[in-house]
């Protein structure tokens, strides 16, 4: 009778132990799609905040910028907001251009973005190699980008 109550206690332990495991496999992808939504608006916010700074500069120079100083030291845009949030100080990706097209008429272009695995630094490694591989194979950034130069897309539109 003793040797039953053991067993049936180890075997209580066991079924406790695989609840919490099925548990947490469940929580952890719910988890990561939170904290992702999070990280997504700070990112989308400041990008907004940098697509203003470019409108500003472009209403005065006619041609927008690729270089973060030159748009702080005209006093465009808060030395922080060139950081992409979450990422260990890391910058946002800027880049301009002018191209000509067709009937000779100059388009400025800007482009300014963030990586998966820059703001999404420090979850789960494997969720943000699935995003990652989705948006490659999509033909998609890999990440959120503010305008698109290889699109011509002048509209500085931000994009998932």
């Amino acid at each position: 009778m003793k040797l039953a109550k053991h067993h049936n206690l180890w075997l209580t332990l066991c079924v406790l132990g695989l609840v919490v495991i099925c548990f947490l496999s469940i929580s952890a992808p719910i988890r990561f799609k939170k904290e992702q939504g999070i990280r997504e608006q700070a990112v989308i916010n400041r990008l907004a905040k940098i697509r203003a700074a470019e409108l500003k500069y472009y209403r005065i120079h006619k041609v927008y910028t690729g270089d973060f100083s030159v748009l702080i030291k005209g006093g465009y845009l808060a030395d922080s907001l060139q950081y992409i949030p979450y990422s260990d100080g890391k910058r946002f990706d800027l880049a301009a251009t002018v191209q000509v097209s067709k009937s000779g008429r100059q388009l400025p272009l800007a482009e300014c973005g963030a990586t998966y695995d820059t703001y999404l630094h420090g979850l789960d490694e494997n969720s943000i190699a699935n995003l990652i591989e989705k948006a490659n194979e999509s033909g998609r950034y890999a990440g959120i980008r503010m305008g698109d130069i290889a699109a011509g897309d002048s509209r500085l539109s931000i994009n998932k």
